[in-house]
């Protein structure tokens, strides 16, 4: 542990000081871009990592909108250190946990490739694993279509890839039975984008999601997915909405398969004209067989979030959930974050976790993104 915390401190070290303090300001969104343009966070994020409306849109398109030859001014790689605490954690209850050490890369490749890579160095204080990489290719119906490879974001709403809580999202993670649904979750396979005014329309086909392990993964005993999601998501309006759903099949522990479909509807604004940001998922789900010698199942999940901008750099946000698994199975929970904008390259994050039946549970991240120095 000692050993790994060290690693940690120095590689930021050397991260740090080969930057020049012009490119230490600068450095304040996803490390590369910021250094390319020399733009704030801000222009991107409501707060790092949440995305605003324009920053989606960026996200959606793979990059494809921003100019690849801006990119070029910076390099690639930035190094991500997530130091972590919960209170409910079996592993280390009541201990901060340093041994989170991620490499990332992002960027375009010419001007018609981009790709995005996250490699976890040291995750959960053991030998890390493969989190994010693909490739698109954007010159796809006039430029409007991108087609990803690889262990890719699933088709769905940004913030199931990119929020500042730091609870994941209970609607997306329902278990019905033996079947976990994991429609928000990074998974090898490919998806195709097309990005077209306002239009958003995504459609993808989703296998394992293990890391390097699960590349060639294509055994029956493997979850696969076709997933979907069309919207309105015009990059300079604050308001999104849309629907996105699910068709596929998941292997049972003791033999045969639960054949699943989901449908929801999403709206997300963000904090605009003295109004806070609102996000809602309204899910129906259907399992055929959910296993364990269950009768089929019809569950129902739901999410609530508003969340708003305080203290020039802070930003807190108050989430309720629910779901029902259609096999008696109710769950209420909820959470209530604040995140700050320390420094250049550091983000603070602290959440109070409510579930039925528990006692409230607490967790803190500092998260420090350090840019490689940039190279023109």
């Amino acid at each position: 542990m000692q050993a790994a915390a060290s690693a940690v401190a120095i590689a930021l070290f050397v991260s740090l000081v080969w930057l020049s303090p012009a490119e230490m300001k600068r450095a304040q969104a996803m490390p590369p871009f910021a250094q390319a343009y020399g733009v704030p966070c801000s222009l991107c994020h409501t707060q790092v990592p949440g995305l605003n409306a324009y920053g989606r849109y960026v996200q959606r398109t793979g990059y494809a909108s921003l100019d690849a030859h801006v990119l070029a001014r910076a390099m690639p790689i930035w190094v991500g250190e997530n130091t972590w605490y919960d209170s409910q954690d079996p592993a280390q209850p009541h201990r901060t946990q340093f041994g989170n050490l991620a490499l990332h890369a992002v960027g375009m490749i010419g001007n018609d490739f981009s790709y995005h890579f996250q490699q976890w160095i040291w995750q959960n204080d053991q030998a890390g694993d493969l989190d994010t990489f693909w490739l698109a290719y954007n010159n796809l119906f006039h430029h409007d279509g991108h087609l990803f490879l690889g262990k890719i974001e699933s088709p769905g709403p940004s913030f199931f890839s990119q929020w500042f809580d730091l609870a994941g999202f209970s609607t997306p993670e329902i278990t019905v039975g033996e079947h976990p649904y994991q429609l928000d979750g990074n998974r090898w396979g490919a998806k195709i984008n097309y990005i077209h005014g306002s239009i958003d329309a995504e459609a993808g086909w989703l296998g394992s999601g293990a890391g390097w392990g699960g590349t060639s993964d294509f055994s029956d005993d493997t979850d696969k997915t076709f997933q979907y999601k069309l919207a309105f998501a015009n990059p300079t309006s604050p308001l999104e909405y849309g629907a996105f759903g699910s068709n596929g099949s998941f292997p049972l522990a003791e033999g045969g398969t639960d054949q699943y479909h989901s449908i929801a509807g999403y709206v997300q604004r963000d904090p605009t004209d003295g109004f806070p940001g609102v996000l809602a998922i309204y899910q129906s789900a259907y399992d055929a067989n959910p296993g364990l010698g269950l009768a089929p199942a019809s569950s129902t999940a739901a999410t609530f979030e508003i969340y708003e901008p305080v203290l020039n750099k802070g930003l807190v946000s108050a989430r309720e959930e629910w779901t029902n698994d259609g096999l008696g199975n109710r769950l209420h929970t909820g959470n209530i974050d604040f995140s700050y904008h320390v420094l250049p390259f550091v983000h603070v994050y602290v959440e109070d976790a409510l579930a039925q039946y528990n006692v409230p549970e607490w967790r803190y991240m500092i998260w420090i993104t350090v840019p490689v120095r940039n190279v023109r």
